[in-house]
């Protein structure tokens, strides 16, 4: 009965607007993580090094072979869409934003900031709801509105115990708000319930590097929770909008019921265990030659959450074990040559998802390939990064498939810090 009734739910959703993508009313929306790249710099992959020959930005325990101070930023570009059919959607915005000083090729520090979960939905009944009330008859539209997303601030270190053995650590603080608004177009005007809530959490990342032998490295990354999310709701009051603006206020020459003073003062309701994950990584990396290499990855991730059908979503569902598989090959660019071909980097690579939904035992899986170039340019290092993704979902139930695409464009600059000076 109640995989019956969540497939009701599904088509009713698809009818009134798929076009953000499903995984975004899920929970606390989609989680950055589960789609595509990261950023520019690291392609698909994201503990074997990518950005540079022993380096990935995304993984603090490579950061010490970094020979310079980097500030590297990263925009995207997203669009997802239904096979068959012309809706879409896209959006764009930071990716990430790294800054990271390597510190005598023993240690670093680093701080960055990411988006985490996006809750970007926007849903409208496209069919007129009709009901009779003795003898008049009423029609009425819905709608539902969600917006916002959560943030991942982050600050990081590593230290090189010997030249096999490097540590890496991420400390990382979510946080960020979201407005939801629900109406029913009524009889010439709409009834509207909104509401704000805000989010706090913190997770944490142990990073690990291995070397093994000269061209085999092996990485670990383990997540744990250190505050799981939680949320501030501020629930506000019903009120019928006669003068149509969406807002519960007064604007002649109708004034909105009930009037904005006559309601009491509202209360925030805190919300505890939204999302609260554990998981881990491990990947190798086998050098091919001394400016390729290949590497895999395998994950696991598990939302321990316990709380989140408290919220209020389109879709009464979330995601609670995610699987993944990653490959890929990269070419390095050479820091000793002159030739202008070898200043080209080059990333390409497979991903495969899996995720585990909660209440109704179905799935979504997603197949993508990604494909990226850089460039090397002054002295220090500094790089100019295009990605590419491109990546089919499968949803439960549903037989149509959702195109997801990306575009990444990054750029790195380099600095020299910590140099002791010669004294005149």
């Amino acid at each position: 009965m109640l995989r019956i009734k969540n497939t009701i739910i599904l088509f009713l959703f698809l009818s009134i607007g798929y076009s953000q993508g499903r995984m975004n009313a899920l929970g606390v929306g989609h989680y950055y993580h589960n789609q595509g790249l990261n950023n520019a710099m690291d392609g698909i992959i994201e503990l074997s090094p990518s950005f540079k020959s022993k380096v990935s930005l995304s993984n603090p325990s490579t950061w010490h072979n970094l020979k310079f101070t980097f500030l590297s930023l990263s925009y995207g570009g997203n669009e997802n869409s239904i096979n068959k059919s012309s809706i879409s959607n896209g959006y764009s915005s930071i990716s990430n934003a790294i800054w990271v000083v390597p510190i005598k090729s023993m240690s670093s520090f680093g701080m960055s900031l990411s988006p985490y979960a996006d809750q970007r939905i926007a849903l409208v009944d496209q069919d007129t709801s009709i009901f009779q009330v003795f003898d008049t008859t009423y029609n009425y539209t819905r709608s539902f509105d969600r917006s916002g997303g959560i943030l991942s601030f982050k600050i990081g270190t590593s230290y090189k115990v010997n030249k096999n053995i490097a540590f890496g650590y991420y400390y990382g603080i979510l946080f960020g708000s979201s407005r939801k608004h629900e109406s029913i177009y009524f009889d010439g005007s709409a009834i509207i319930q909104s509401g704000r809530i805000r989010y706090n959490g913190i997770l944490n990342d142990i990073f690990l590097t291995l070397s093994i032998g000269e061209d085999i490295k092996v990485f670990s990354k383990y997540t744990y929770t250190v505050k799981p999310l939680e949320g501030a709701l501020e629930q506000k009051h019903l009120f019928d909008d006669l003068n149509g603006n969406g807002y519960h206020d007064y604007s002649p020459p109708y004034y909105d019921f009930p009037y904005p003073d006559s309601v009491e003062a509202l209360t925030e309701i805190r919300i505890k265990d939204l999302h609260a994950p554990t998981g881990y990584k491990l990947g190798i990396s086998k050098m091919i030659n001394s400016a390729s290499a290949l590497a895999l990855e395998l994950g696991s991730s598990r939302d321990n959450s316990k709380n989140i059908s408290v919220l209020s979503t389109p879709i009464n569902n979330w995601i609670y074990e995610t699987n993944s598989m990653k490959a890929s090959f990269s070419h390095y660019p050479n820091d000793l040559s002159l030739r202008f071909f070898d200043k080209f980097s080059f990333r390409t690579g497979i991903v495969y998802y899996e995720h585990s939904l909660k209440n109704d035992q179905s799935s979504i899986t997603e197949i993508g390939y990604s494909l990226g170039l850089g460039f090397k340019f002054k002295p220090v290092g500094n790089q100019i990064d295009i990605n590419y993704y491109i990546g089919n979902r499968e949803h439960t139930g549903i037989e149509q498939k959702e195109l997801i695409q990306q575009i990444q464009l990054g750029v790195s600059l380099a600095d020299i810090w910590f140099v002791k000076r010669r004294q005149k």
